[in-house]
């Protein structure tokens, strides 16, 4: 068995790491409960959050400009000064996801305000953490102090995510089989709730358009729905063990999904088609051993920002850059035992690796200059769905490029 299919690790170019984090004690037997389950930058990349394990969430502040944790010194692209404060949050349970939201967005609220409510949100950030006791708790980013508990599911919750639109609409995802939203915006109203195959789920992410979520858990099939009916829109099969992380491309046409079969898979979030696999176990598991243990469970994944590339991490040891049109092998590895998650900071330039010793380690990222071509298709796909796009008066050759037909 081997990690690379074509190329052994010598000839795979390393990553370079830029920085650690470490916990104030540092997990040498790897205990439970301190896991870093899951990391994140604030959308404005004002700070950088990770579950340090012991119920504690931990806000550093990140300095956009250089893309390194801000010091006292740091000033912005305007010459002011940078928060160098950081904030640690008790969480009073286990803390199992995070995620920034921002009242912020590029797009018109979907959804109007409320007329009242009993609390408002000060600043432009807060800080949701769902946690091991199956609550989920919402923290003002300025001062650390607690905004809402939100109290529905009871199990888990492995996953939150905000709605990428401004509207402060949260999507949870929890082992007792439901996948519940809430509006902050409504008092943390929870209005209405979702059930993939009655089996445990385990990570949602929202399309940056906002139109779709896609959810993996306890099964072999990613679930997308859509966000404005709430009926499910395409079943994706083809993994042959349980689907643990899943993400769209920033354009919203593609979804990745990783699985502890050893494979992610890249598919066309239109059609539901297998476009690409990007193996990490050569050969790969036959379908009669995928379902067990295998050595190389793949943990996490990230879209980097510009669509361009997928970050992956591995019980083998790797961190892999992945570009999503070259072939069979990473562009660049690097060395994490133990890593659990991965996300881009969200100008593509580091990748942040968190690990089951509540560590996190930041990579420089794997980049390129991109054709014209490539850029113009991002924009044009951003704001032209699919059936728009085969009915354009273009040439077969660039409607095919524009569907991401060459990765098929």
């Amino acid at each position: 068995m081997a990690s690379f299919k074509n190329k052994t690790r010598d000839e795979i170019p390393t990553a370079s790491l830029l920085a650690q984090l470490k916990p104030s004690e540092v997990n040498e037997n790897h205990h439970p409960g301190w896991e870093t389950w899951q990391c994140a930058f604030a959308p404005d990349e004002s700070y950088f959050a990770w579950s340090c394990g012991n119920r504690l969430v931990t806000l550093v502040p990140w300095n956009r400009c250089k893309s390194t944790l801000a010091s006292t010194d740091d000033t912005d692209d305007e010459g002011r000064k940078l928060p160098h404060k950081t904030i640690t949050i008790n969480c009073g349970s286990l803390v199992k996801s995070i995620a920034f939201g921002s009242t912020i967005s590029d797009k018109k609220h979907l959804s109007s305000r409320a007329f009242w409510t009993h609390f408002s949100v000060s600043k432009d950030l807060v800080l949701a953490t769902g946690l091991n006791n199956g609550r989920i708790r919402t923290w003002d980013i300025s001062t650390g102090h607690l905004i809402l508990e939100l109290m529905d599911h009871r199990s888990v919750v492995t996953h939150v995510a905000f709605a990428p639109n401004g509207s402060l609409v949260l999507a949870s995802v929890s082992q007792d089989t439901t996948i519940k939203f809430w509006d902050l915006n409504d008092d943390g109203n929870m209005f209405k709730t979702l059930k993939m195959n009655g089996k445990a789920v385990y990570s949602c992410a929202w399309s940056p358009d906002t139109k779709t979520l896609a959810t993996v858990g306890m099964c072999t099939s990613v679930y997308v729905w859509d966000t404005s009916t709430f009926i499910l829109k395409l079943r994706l099969t083809g993994h042959k063990h349980d689907v643990v992380a899943c993400e769209f491309s920033p354009d919203s046409c593609l979804i990745a999904t990783a699985s502890w079969d050893t494979q992610v898979f890249l598919w066309d979030a239109h059609t539901g088609k297998k476009l690409k696999c990007f193996g990490h176990l050569f050969p790969p598991p036959r379908l009669i051993y995928a379902s067990g243990a295998n050595g190389t469970w793949v943990r996490g994944l990230s879209f980097s920002p510009d669509g361009s590339h997928i970050a992956t991490v591995a019980d083998d040891g790797y961190m892999r850059f992945w570009d999503i049109l070259s072939e069979d092998d990473p562009v660049a590895v690097g060395t994490v035992e133990e890593a659990l998650c991965c996300t881009y900071s969200p100008s593509g330039r580091v990748l942040a690796v968190g690990t089951r010793e509540g560590k996190v380690s930041f990579w420089q990222a794997a980049m390129s200059v991109k054709p014209l071509l490539y850029l113009c298709r991002l924009v044009i796909r951003r704001q032209t769905p699919p059936e728009t796009v085969e009915n354009l008066f273009i040439p077969k050759r660039l409607t095919n490029y524009l569907l991401y037909k060459e990765l098929e």
